[in-house]
């Protein structure tokens, strides 16, 4: 085998953090459509008996079973208890649910992906709980719950509650980056959100196959050649000559400019994968802005930017890609670090100012389509706040594109009555 074909099998450990891409549908998405429709279906348990649900229960928003005192039928067996919903069986053990006494009353647990063998439901007294799975297409075929209902009161109160949305999938990511990075390094989850933004829109997904592709073991362990970085990375994006075409990543450039050319981007990375090899990146950023003076970070001040290059002649991004790599990426990052360090100085304040304070150059397509949805006019300075923009997409993935209309935290406050105003 030769050295280049050893780099192709070298990802290794790193592949559980990276989820297959894939429609995201919510659990609320689910219990919804359990309680509305799914329940009344005919259903088979996993050992083949006849579920029938003479009543679904209350549904619960707080913690425990997600339907509490529901009445079933398994076989010829009335059962009264407790009904869970998951998308996979073993979501049962990765929630804890066999340690908590909450769900002994569980009668059943439905889930939507094939259970697989052996896969059962076990209540902390040992009890096994019938596990009924239900196809997920069954969620897709049902009509929309609501429709959405336009928002044309108050913009404080709109943007309020868009800042709080933001905050939470802020929140998100700090999360995910904190929690995983007791398996990965930090730049190696700093070079994946690079690589993603690198890909824009068009390329996004083949951005992220090339970093699947790159050998970072190696690379953290310096069993590479510094010079040979950006060849590696070429030839791994299928730009060089004598590569197989099933390797070859089939990248797009229509509606492409060429400043975002992928070659030109996968140069600029190779350049700063080469220009870092041997230094620990994140340490270097957290460090330099932990010693900022300023009450927030600067934007056009992240050392993983080369100053002097042009775009035009690096593949460098352009201001507006920069300023998403590092909110979307860098400062998350960096305060998943604070977290881990435990470290209470004053950098949590300012990476929270730099989030809060925010602007993008344009708002994007979809969420300038939501604002204008719901009475804005496009005069509003605050339609290009970044964590506005940011509440409006977890909206959007949370409630509108699950059907969930009727759960929409700003359909439920178009609906709530106008407070009169006190010369009425």
């Amino acid at each position: 085998m030769t050295e280049e074909n050893n780099y192709f099998n070298s990802f290794g450990a790193y592949l559980e953090l990276f989820e297959p891409r894939k429609v995201y549908v919510s659990e609320l998405r689910l219990q919804r459509a359990w309680m509305r429709a799914l329940w009344k279906q005919p259903h088979v348990s996993e050992q083949g008996l006849t579920v029938s649900v003479l009543c679904p229960g209350r549904h619960n928003f707080s913690d425990g079973p997600d339907f509490l005192d529901a009445r079933i039928l398994i076989g010829e067996k009335l059962l009264t208890g407790d009904i869970e919903v998951h998308h996979y069986a073993g979501d049962w053990y990765a929630h804890g649910h066999h340690l908590d006494p909450a769900y002994n009353k569980c009668v059943l647990h439905v889930v939507f992906h094939p259970p697989g063998d052996g896969i059962s439901a076990k209540t902390q007294k040992g009890r096994f709980v019938p596990v009924c799975y239900v196809p997920l297409e069954n969620v897709f075929n049902l009509p929309p719950e609501g429709e959405c209902i336009a928002y044309n009161v108050n913009s404080e109160a709109y943007f309020d509650l868009l800042v709080k949305y933001g905050w939470l999938r802020v929140e998100q990511k700090i999360r995910y980056f904190y929690q995983n990075s007791m398996r990965f390094p930090f730049d190696v989850m700093l070079y994946w959100g690079v690589f993603k933004a690198c890909g824009y829109r068009y390329n996004q997904e083949n951005m992220i196959n090339l970093f699947m592709k790159f050998p970072w073991e190696d690379y953290y362990m310096h069993r590479m050649k510094g010079e040979d970085i950006e060849l590696i990375l070429f030839s791994l994006a299928g730009f060089s000559q004598g590569r197989a075409s099933s390797r070859e990543i089939r990248w797009t450039y229509s509606k492409t400019r060429p400043s975002h050319f992928p070659e030109k981007r996968v140069a600029w990375l190779g350049k700063l994968l080469m220009t870092n090899y041997r230094k620990n990146l994140m340490e270097l950023l957290y460090a330099r802005f932990r010693k900022e003076k300023e009450k927030r970070i600067l934007f056009g001040d992240f050392i993983i930017f080369a100053e002097g290059e042009t775009r035009e002649s690096s593949g460098m991004p352009g201001m507006s890609l920069r300023r998403e790599i590092i909110l979307n990426t860098i400062l998350p990052l960096i305060e998943a670090m604070r977290l881990r360090k435990h470290d209470n100085g004053d950098i949590g304040e300012k990476i929270r100012n730099s989030i809060l304070t925010a602007k993008i150059p344009q708002t994007y397509g979809m969420v300038r389509r939501f604002h204008t949805h719901h009475g804005m006019n496009g005069q509003d300075a605050r339609e290009r706040n970044w964590l506005i923009s940011q509440g409006v997409l977890y909206i959007h993935d949370h409630f509108c594109s699950q059907d969930l209309q009727s759960c929409c935290p700003v359909c439920l406050m178009a609906k709530a009555p106008v407070a009169p105003s006190p010369s009425e």
